[in-house]
């Protein structure tokens, strides 16, 4: 069972094409499994640990991209939105784990 597996992913898109939902799941899938896997793995040796991550992505009027990820990690809360809309989802999604690791990286 992969890191992916074990962590439970919401997603809310809104004005985001179905082809780009597909690239922004599987750049999540990858910063999970490569970015955050050593973070990750030490809060689920926890038997009951949970991991929930909510995502929520929008395409404003300008073509850029807004939104707001919530990590959930078994019982800590880690919130990240956005103060300026990027235009790269690519940099979105990377720009949000790079926030995480860095803040489990301090503990």
């Amino acid at each position: 069972m992969t890191l992916s597996q074990r962590i439970k992913v919401n997603y809310k898109f809104d004005n985001i094409t179905e082809a780009l939902q597909e690239d922004i799941k599987k750049l999540v899938e990858k910063n999970i499994n490569q970015k955050l896997d050593r973070y990750l793995k030490k809060i689920l040796t926890k038997e009951d640990a949970e991991i929930i991550i909510d995502i929520a992505i929008k395409k404003n009027k300008q073509w850029k991209y807004e939104w707001s990820f919530r990590f959930d990690l078994d019982w800590k809360m880690f919130i990240y939105k956005n103060d300026v809309p990027f235009k790269n989802i690519n940099d979105l999604v990377n720009h949000a784990f790079d926030h995480l690791k860095q803040s489990l990286s301090k503990k």
